[in-house]
């Protein structure tokens, strides 16, 4: 019997459908994300894996060349994996997209408006019971209406983050590696910008883009210095788009007024300089963290693994050329 090494949290219900045709090993990964080395040792020998959080290394593809056949993601993203080296070692990689798009753009507009709004810092203020006086000159915030949202990366879930900020009625500007066709453009009423044009007009600026080597540390000293002074980054890409320590800097000398971050370049470990800072919003990576969304993306990861072992099934394959 083929076996596979679920790096997630299953059910009872997701361990059930696996068990019918595999053998099954399960980490709990809420409990540890494990090393690459810690998967080296405990992973080993297996026919799949399926992954949530963990970096897979090329050690360990090398390690079970002729073994392992197939890592399924329980992410849209999957640059946890060197997809060239594991396509030369034919490794199929999978991923679950599309189903996490709603949950990452409502965070995305929740940590803009928090941002904005100044709610964390309203909320620790009254539950400290330092509430005492008129409130009229607390919490002075930014308006949305008639501001720029300049979405860098406008992929399924920027489209439908754009969806959402018309409600607000802030003017979308997006860059992109392809510009969109004018029906989308229209529907969405955004406008293709440079990426130096997006980061001068821009109040809010949202990341939404995959991390490649063009893109890490897109955020740099040099980028930051190109945003309004009043301009709030919002990051729900991955963490090392930012060069966090630049953006450190630009947050203390008032390069830009604040940013609302869900991931970070170092996580699991966040800059305790971040942390102390009253215009941060920090969350921890939980763009997808809706029961709803989170249950049907380890139900599709578990999918994409079964179909493709038993029926080579190639439904959200990654590395197509494979």
């Amino acid at each position: 019997m083929r076996k596979i090494f679920a790096h997630c949290f299953l059910d009872e219900s997701h361990k059930k459908y696996l068990e019918e045709n595999f053998s099954i090993k399960v980490h709990n990964a809420n409990e540890k994300i494990l090393s690459p080395d810690e998967l080296i040792k405990q992973a080993s020998g297996y026919d799949g894996i399926i992954s949530q959080g963990n970096i897979i290394s090329n050690e360990y593809i090398k390690k079970n060349f002729n073994i392992l056949k197939v890592i399924s993601n329980v992410s849209v993203g999957y640059d946890n994996v060197d997809i060239e080296f594991a396509s030369r070692h034919n490794v199929a990689i999978f991923n679950t997209p599309n189903i996490l798009d709603n949950a990452v753009a409502d965070l995305a507009m929740g940590l803009l408006i928090a941002s904005a709004r100044k709610i964390c810092s309203g909320n620790n203020y009254v539950k400290a019971e330092k509430w005492k006086k008129n409130s009229w000159p607390l919490f002075l915030g930014e308006d949305l209406s008639e501001q720029i949202l300049g979405i860098v990366g406008m992929g399924n879930i920027g489209k439908k983050v754009a969806t959402r900020a018309s409600a607000f009625n802030l003017k979308i500007l997006y860059h992109n590696r392809n510009k969109l066709n004018h029906k989308d453009e229209t529907t969405l009423n955004a406008s293709y910008s440079t990426l130096r044009h997006l980061l001068n007009a821009s109040k809010f600026v949202l990341l939404l883009c995959p991390l490649t080597e063009q893109t890490k540390h897109l955020m740099n000293k040099e980028t930051f210095a190109l945003m309004r002074k009043d301009a709030f980054i919002i990051n729900l890409a991955r963490g090392k788009i930012i060069k966090e320590s630049d953006l450190i800097e630009a947050l203390e000398d008032k390069v830009i007024a604040g940013a609302g971050l869900d991931v970070f370049e170092f996580e699991p470990k966040v800059s305790k300089r971040l942390m102390s800072m009253e215009n941060t919003v920090l969350m921890p990576h939980a763009g997808s963290a809706t029961y709803t969304t989170r249950n049907s993306m380890v139900e599709l990861a578990c999918e994409n693994i079964t179909n493709y072992l038993l029926y080579n099934v190639k439904d959200n394959l990654v590395n197509k050329n494979l």
